[in-house]
């Protein structure tokens, strides 16, 4: 049965004050909500009103005549009032048609009082009213919240829940997934409900007031939407309290959902592992994810590495991590699998979306994860992310996971300026990785820039990053010295003991590259804590 919380003008007629009290217009409206009586007498009343409001007056400052009391009544329509109680005798003799006519027009109940009564024993009793259908919603409030608790304590709650619901406000209730097949709940007909099904599918409701939708966030990410829709009258307060209760319970419900299946997969670790370094063939690969995920069909793959601050393998932080970036990455259209390696936990990212802007969503997933209020409300996130290539098979993936690792050290090494997470926006520093992995690096280093970091050295001066500016600015010395914040001349000078140190061609252009990478290289050294004995190279 619907819940009535709210009290109505009919409600009020039915009190001992209005026994003797007369409907003369509006009658169709006496079922409108009143929040509040109040007493008026004057003859602007637009801005002193918020909606709602059953108005008392005994017409002292509206006796100008109908042409005020008509305005009046249009600016109590106007303002969504809930009607007029109105005394006759005194200082108005009667209602005139033209007002019950736009009464009746508008469904605004006009009440006629033809004795004099006290406003303040109304008053008194209908606020009286009004807090014991305040105090009764809060205690159904509070009853069907125990009830949804203990409900929640049980196996498979989903179901329960929406039952819980339909029955507490008695109208359709409606759940649609992000994933998966939507429900209804309802004492509708077969085809009915399937009428309402579409319509949600669709989203052919809009925002009405007779529906009331929210959705079901869990780490500020939507699973699913709660709707419920009431075909004969609009949603009161106390169904829009219910309802949101409700969506907290389902949140609750969902993540015991997420976390059963986290651990699930956990068992599968091992496993995991064994295809990051390599041990499984694609034919061992694909059986295995169709048996893990029959619905899993993925078109490519990437390894997402993230180094964290805390790693605790069985602690619940990181099962909320992962729990996190599986709910991140989902909406992206990504199924995650993981592990632990070492102080790492490693994702593999297998996109199902045939749409090939792969890099671009996995762009948005780790942005999404480091937005300043999701950093805020999950002090677990890593504290740094790298990416391996994108492969088009599953045995690619060992490969992946080795530029992902790549990529995490070279992320250490530039100084901050490399900004993206993926191996191959490393350009450069992809060649510096790996020669100074066969330990060339620093000889490369040598040959091109010790005259310089030497006479740095020895003069206590700031050569280096004159020719760094001066490279970056791609030779404009108008654009150098502003950058350097020194005067052209200052700049002339340095310049001429560039070319001096490095010889007049050190700006064409295969010299050039090459001393572009041996100062990006340098840095990359001193990042690493690796020692550079420049006397040593002279």
């Amino acid at each position: 049965m619907k819940n009535e919380i709210r009290l109505s003008v009919q409600e009020i007629l039915e009190l001992e004050h209005f026994r003797k009290a007369k409907v003369v217009a509006g009658k169709e409206g006496i079922h409108r909500k009143v929040k509040w009586v109040h007493v008026m007498e004057i003859s602007d009343v637009s801005d002193l009103l918020n909606g709602d409001e059953l108005i008392l007056s005994t017409g002292v400052g509206w006796k100008k005549g109908k042409e005020t009391l008509f305005s009046i009544v249009q600016q109590l329509i106007d303002c969504q009032a809930a009607g007029l109680c109105i005394e006759i005798g005194e200082y108005l003799n009667e209602i005139p048609d033209e007002i019950i006519q736009l009464a009746d027009r508008y469904d605004f109940p006009v009440i006629v009082f033809y004795e004099e009564v006290r406003f303040v024993d109304i008053t008194e009793s209908v606020h009286t009213l009004i807090i014991k259908k305040q105090y009764q919603m809060i205690t159904d409030l509070e009853d069907y919240s125990r009830r949804l608790n203990e409900v929640l304590l049980e196996t498979d709650p989903k179901e329960k829940v929406l039952n819980m619901l339909h029955e507490q406000i008695g109208i359709p209730v409606i759940y649609v997934p992000k994933e998966g097949r939507a429900e209804i709940v309802s004492s509708q007909t077969k085809k009915e409900k399937q009428q309402l099904l579409q319509g949600a599918k669709e989203n052919k409701f809009g925002n009405g007031s007779n529906i009331a939708r929210q959705q079901i966030h869990v780490w500020n990410q939507s699973f699913a939407e709660l709707i419920i829709i009431s075909e004969e009258d609009g949603i009161t307060e106390f169904e829009t309290l219910i309802l949101d209760r409700t969506v907290t319970a389902l949140a609750q419900v969902i993540l015991r959902e997420l976390w059963t299946e986290e651990r699930r997969k956990a068992k599968e670790a091992d496993w995991i592992q064994g295809w990051l370094t390599g041990e499984h063939n694609e034919e061992q690969i694909t059986a295995y994810l169709a048996e893990l995920e029959p619905a899993v069909e993925p078109k490519r793959a990437a390894v997402l590495l993230c180094k964290m601050k805390q790693l605790d393998k069985e602690g619940s932080n990181t099962m909320y991590f992962k729990m996190v970036m599986r709910s991140i990455f989902q909406e992206q259209g990504f199924f995650l699998l993981s592990a632990v390696m070492k102080r790492d936990v490693v994702f593999i990212l297998l996109d199902q979306r045939e749409a090939n802007d792969c890099k671009q969503r996995i762009k948005a997933g780790i942005d999404q994860m480091f937005k300043p209020e999701y950093v805020k409300s999950h002090s677990f996130l890593p504290i740094q992310v790298s990416l391996g290539t994108i492969v088009g098979r599953f045995d690619q993936v060992e490969a992946s996971y080795e530029k992902a690792k790549v990529t995490a050290i070279i992320r250490e090494r530039a100084d901050n300026e490399l900004t993206s997470y993926f191996y191959e926006d490393l350009h450069i520093y992809r060649l510096i990785y790996y020669a100074h992995e066969r330990g060339i690096l620093q000889e490369f280093v040598s040959d091109y820039l010790t005259p310089i970091l030497l006479y740095d050295q020895e003069n206590n001066a700031s050569l280096m990053n004159t020719l760094k500016v001066y490279l970056e600015c791609s030779g404009s010395k108008k654009e150098t010295a502003e950058r350097l914040y020194i005067v052209r001349q200052t700049l002339y000078h340095r310049l001429e003991k560039l070319y001096e140190l490095l010889g007049e061609d050190f700006m064409k252009p295969a010299k050039r590259q090459a001393i572009e990478a041996a100062i990006s290289a340098y840095k990359y050294l001193e990042l690493s804590n690796q020692t550079f004995p420049i006397e040593d190279r002279m």
